[in-house]
């Protein structure tokens, strides 16, 4: 690991430790009650989440105050208590344990770094929507709802990332559903709000019958629902290439594929990122999406490892629509959240392409190279797409609308929220001297290792390639509407986001900026924490 990392964890293991103390509970007492309970230390992340969401829900069925800033509050601490349990748990797998603490709960659930990293990211994700709520104005009549709903959500998806059993898998992916489909459908006398609830729970609806139906089959035909144990039977020829279990992988891709809103499962995304209030949209294009990859993750190498050779071209047709519908599709938007849905399709082609690259490896270098570079992609994307968001936000607190036109001449209106949103948008391109430049770096040479004398993977690095360059056109159109452009006469005032939505905005920048220059490396050595495939050692503990 690098030193720089090495010496970041550690930092926050002290800072925790520090807490800790502050709290009357040291570090070291802390560990061995721990380990004294393991089954509660592991699950203290999500206790921690489920004591926020009871507190919250106490304070809005007894008070009849307007308590949201207390809410808030309490929502966040519930969150950090989340992070620093995770972080506690990543030093000690990564310092005594090697890759992971294991599987646990019948084999439900593995506690492995890959899990530790994705609730982390939720988390912060969670505090910068909450941090940006406090001054949204439109959503005013449904925060404290959003807001248990979010923390809901975010319980299963915490556990989803970690599921290595199918039943697993099906139930946090539909708890987490769930919530979206109401979340969605919060303004109930705005039609396209309505319509974006139903949509979504219509397509979800048939994508968890596809996905039940797809683990049934599998189930019937390997008499297993753990993953691992999956892994173990379909190792055998006789068994892998029945028919039963080939549809099955095919089902699971369809149902996951529509989750994840790859095209051509794509149908949904735009109504349902348009017609949803912001914060919704901010919270269900990163969240489903960045659970369900982990998801597919596990699936794939684990399961379906050896029968990668049915999946790897399905994958790449995937890839390649989402590249190539996302980005044409976008060219044509005038609504700004239809655009970023449509980018967030292509961008979901681009991560594909790393998980292309470590399946087609032939050695465990060039495995943890693709792995590696689609994880890395992940963090990013989470991170730029999440910020663009909370931007938007603070756009429509100032009177904005969804349309392009609000965005016309912002600089004149708020020249360091323009500067921010630049920023962002130079990311999501993929230009230097961003974090997203690295990312599809990374991504693309994963994808180039391959190439030579292999026509699947060099039609994929051309359309990679063209579309990327396709994306630049809508991205640098919306730069123009800022700078360029002067603004619409009843928007010509200019306005100031409060402290939290600042801090909000300005989390994701200095991430976006900060990791592109200074500190190139972090989050690859990070993501490299959360590697468990290949050194994985199966330990089932009940």
């Amino acid at each position: 690991m690098d030193p720089v990392s090495s010496q970041l964890l550690e930092m926050l293991y002290v800072i925790w430790g520090r807490i800790s103390y502050l709290a009357g509970v040291p570090v070291q007492q802390f560990g061995e009650w721990a380990w004294r309970h393991t089954s509660y230390y592991l699950l203290s992340p999500e206790i921690s989440l489920l004591v926020g969401l009871g507190i919250i829900c106490l304070i809005e069925i007894f008070s009849k105050r307007d308590n949201f800033l207390v809410v808030c509050w309490v929502a966040i601490i519930s969150l950090l208590g989340n992070l620093m349990m995770t972080i506690h748990m990543m030093y000690y797998t990564s310092r005594y344990f090697g890759y992971g603490l294991g599987t646990w709960w019948g084999g439900l659930e593995t506690i492995d770094p890959y899990a530790l990293m994705f609730k982390q990211l939720m988390d912060w994700g969670d505090i910068m929507i909450i941090l940006a709520l406090i001054g949204y104005k439109p959503l005013k009549k449904y925060r404290v709802e959003f807001i248990i709903l979010m923390l809901a959500g975010t319980i299963a998806y915490d556990l989803m990332v970690g599921s290595s059993d199918l039943l697993a898998v099906y139930v946090m992916t539909e708890f987490g559903g769930i919530t979206g489909y109401i979340m969605a459908a919060f303004h109930k006398k705005n039609l396209r709000s309505l319509e974006a609830g139903l949509k979504y729970f219509i397509t979800g609806a048939a994508a968890s019958g596809a996905l039940l139906f797809a683990m049934s089959i599998l189930y019937g035909a390997t008499n297993e629902t753990n993953l691992y144990y999956i892994q173990d039977y379909l190792r055998d020829p006789k068994f892998a290439y029945m028919p039963m279990v080939i549809f099955s992988i095919v089902l699971l891709l369809v149902a996951i594929g529509y989750k994840l809103g790859i095209a051509p499962f794509h149908l949904w995304v735009a109504d349902v990122y348009e017609g949803a209030p912001t914060p919704v949209t901010a919270f269900i294009s990163v969240f489903p999406k960045t659970a369900g990859y982990a998801v597919l993750m596990r699936l794939l190498f684990i399961a379906f490892i050896s029968l990668k050779q049915i999946w790897i071209p399905i994958l790449t047709v995937m890839s390649i629509a989402s590249m190539v519908i996302g980005n044409v599709m976008a060219l044509k938007q005038t609504s700004f959240k239809r655009m970023m849905a449509y980018s967030g399709i292509s961008h979901m082609g681009y991560i594909m392409i790393g998980v292309i690259a470590a399946a087609h490896a032939t050695s465990e270098m060039e495995q943890t190279e693709g792995f590696f570079s689609a994880l890395y992609y992940v963090l990013v994307y989470f991170f730029m797409n999440l910020g663009i968001f909370v931007a938007a936000m603070a756009v429509e607190s100032a009177g904005g609308t969804d349309h392009m036109d609000s965005y016309n001449g912002l600089v004149r209106r708020n020249p360091m929220l323009t500067l921010i949103f630049s920023v962002i948008i130079i990311a999501l391109v993929g230009l230097p001297p961003t974090v997203g430049f690295w990312a599809k770096f990374f991504v693309f040479k994963s994808m180039l290792l391959y190439a030579p004398g292999n026509a699947m993977i060099t039609a994929l690095v051309i359309f990679a390639l063209l579309t990327t360059a396709m994306s630049a056109f809508y991205y640098m159109r919306l730069l123009y509407r800022m700078w360029v452009l002067p603004p619409a006469l009843e928007q010509n005032r200019k306005f100031e986001p409060i402290l939290f939505t600042r801090l909000a905005i300005l989390v994701p920048a200095l991430f976006i900026l900060l990791l592109g220059v200074v500190f190139v490396n972090v989050p690859f050595d990070y993501v490299k924490e959360a590697y468990f495939l290949v050194y994985w050692q199966k330990d089932y503990q009940i």
